[in-house]
């Protein structure tokens, strides 16, 4: 190593190679997965948890250290958002064993699994609500909101009305009864102790009490206190589909995260920034990077994204262009928190009409392998090479993802860190020291479509080495420890 540094430094190269550091904590590189369209291992072309297991050493390899499972439990939906029971897997996708056997492997792979949660509501066809509105005296009576008149998201059932805020075969649960809390602590214990896993994503927070984000955030401080007393390391992130000032609200809940959505989906920061209406993108990401931190709590763990299950996905919004695809994603990869990444955005999956188009199956090889497309695709179109294509390919959108990744884990400072945006003096360039830990590193990233030099020397940074660089476009980017030359659409990370 040292031998390569002296020729490097005598080439003018002030750069060294970066080694992985790895931290074991909330700080992770998410990676969601539907269990359904992701891989299929019993040719019944429906993915499963025996399938999932196959693909962990690809997950990993990725950089990836950290999965989230969209519900898994027994479902009469594809989707699986209206939970029948809460203690089981859905035969769809396996047995517990087959569960247990997958988060054996992804933990000895050191990746944390967490689950989609849904309390919120049930499916209709759950024993409770069965219960509920057979008998107005059985004792899941109350489990649910009942009234006697009409009302908007109530549906009939009976002479009554039962509160639905989404579909009528998704009843709201009364989170206020003490037996309903009882219950939801015992499927805590069954799913951290039990099963074993590191947390759970919560489904649908702002819809708990709706319009009620104090009862919100209490009920949410209650879920996370009791998480914690059964499994103190647990990690729980909500979704707040709303916009940052509400977002910095329901962090005063005693939970982790909760999911950035201002970054993801068309008119959000990263795809704004990556567009033509912006004519500084360098101080634009700068301006971001200062108001996240300023408005988010700082004990808060931000969960950014560029789509998921509900969005249209990445290359739906950002168009076919493969380098702005790969610039977003490194942008992505260089803001704090946790990042989490949409399974098949690594490959430029399309989705975005419908549910059902976001959740297409992924596209390992050929098309004849590809698991069923959900119930209710109206379009599904796969543009970009397959998995095994793009790993083949040195410039593919999955190896830029997979280069990103290996920069935030050789990097610990750019999740954990907090932030001073230097003055570039380019409106296209923004520079960026993360410090954590009593560690920094400086993150210089050119967003624009034009190749720029800076003057390391006037920006304090000569005296920094060149540990990491991404370039979306090509090109070449050095660093003389004089001057960093940085092509269109690319990244730099220096450190001492």
């Amino acid at each position: 190593m040292l031998i390569l540094t002296m020729l490097l430094s005598a080439c003018g190269e002030q750069r060294r190679e970066a080694e992985p550091n790895v931290i074991d904590d909330k700080f992770r590189n998410w990676y969601e997965v539907f269990v359904y369209s992701y891989y299929d291992s019993d040719g019944d072309r429906i993915g499963d948890l025996a399938g999932l297991t196959e693909k962990l050493d690809y997950i990993s390899s990725l950089g990836m250290n950290g999965i989230w499972l969209m519900p898994i439990m027994p479902s009469p939906s594809y989707h699986k958002y209206d939970v029948t029971d809460y203690y089981d897997i859905d035969e769809q996708y396996g047995t517990l064993g087959d569960f247990s056997a997958m988060l054996e492997k992804a933990h000895s792979l050191g990746i944390d699994v967490i689950i989609d949660l849904v309390l919120n509501h049930t499916s209709n066809e759950h024993p409770w609500f069965q219960s509920a509105k057979a008998d107005e005296n059985s004792e899941y009576r109350d489990w649910y909101n009942w009234t006697d008149s009409p009302q908007d998201g109530y549906a009939k059932a009976g002479d009554s009305y039962y509160e639905c805020r989404f579909v009528h075969t998704m009843p709201d649960l009364n989170l206020d009864n003490p037996e309903v809390r009882a219950e939801i602590g015992r499927i805590l214990e069954f799913w951290l102790i039990d099963m074993d896993v590191d947390g759970f994503r919560l489904d649908a927070v702002t819809s708990y009490y709706t319009g009620n984000l104090e009862k919100n955030v209490e009920f949410l401080s209650w879920l996370g206190e009791t998480a914690r007393s059964i499994k103190p390391d647990c990690y729980i992130v909500g979704e707040a589909w709303t916009d940052l000032y509400e977002i910095a609200d329901y962090c005063e809940a005693d939970i982790d995260s909760f999911f950035l959505f201002p970054t993801a989906q068309k008119g959000g920061y990263i795809e704004e920034i990556l567009g033509p209406d912006v004519k500084e993108p360098g101080t634009s990401y700068g301006n971001v990077t200062k108001l996240l931190e300023q408005r988010l709590p700082e004990d808060t763990i931000p969960a950014p994204f560029l789509s998921n299950h509900d969005t249209a996905r990445a290359a739906s919004v950002l168009g076919p262009d493969v380098e702005k695809q790969k610039m977003a994603a490194g942008l992505l990869a260089m803001m704090r928190g946790g990042t989490y990444v949409y399974y098949g955005d690594e490959i430029g999956m399309l989705g975005s009409a419908t549910d059902p188009d976001k959740r297409l199956g992924m596209l390992w090889t050929t098309l004849s392998e590809v698991t069923h497309c959900p119930p209710g695709t109206t379009v599904a179109t796969y543009t970009q090479p397959s998995v095994t294509e793009q790993l083949e390919d040195p410039d593919s959108l999955l190896n830029y993802y997979a280069a990103a990744m290996r920069l935030r884990n050789e990097n610990p400072e750019i999740a954990r860190g907090t932030s001073e945006v230097i003055d570039s003096g380019e409106g296209d360039v923004c520079v960026i020291r993360r410090t954590w830990n009593g560690e920094s590193c400086v993150i210089v990233i050119n967003p624009s479509r034009n190749e720029h030099s800076l003057d390391a020397q006037a920006l304090g940074l000569s005296d920094l080495w060149l540990t990491g660089e991404l370039c979306a476009a090509g090109g070449e980017l050095s660093f003389t420890g004089k001057t960093l030359e940085l092509p269109a659409y690319s990244i730099a990370i220096l450190r001492a």
